[in-house]
């Protein structure tokens, strides 16, 4: 039996240490409605912004029909 008490107390330990970084690494709450509010409001103007074009268009760049594929 006294080994089973030895056993169990590294279980212990880390149900334990996992519990506190779980707790510790979770998003924390706005401090009142209004802010949540305010950041709720940048985050749909940033999404409402249209994305920059994946590949620049300019002199030197070239697209897959423009090159000569190797022989």
């Amino acid at each position: 039996m006294e080994v089973l008490g030895w056993l169990l107390i590294p279980v212990v330990a880390l149900v334990l240490g996992l519990a506190y970084v779980a707790w510790r690494s979770r998003d924390p709450r706005p401090a009142d409605a209004e802010q949540g509010m305010e950041e709720l409001a940048r985050f749909r103007e940033a999404m409402e912004k249209p994305l920059p074009p994946l590949r620049p268009e300019g002199p030197g760049t070239a697209t897959p029909d423009d090159v000569d594929e190797p022989r």
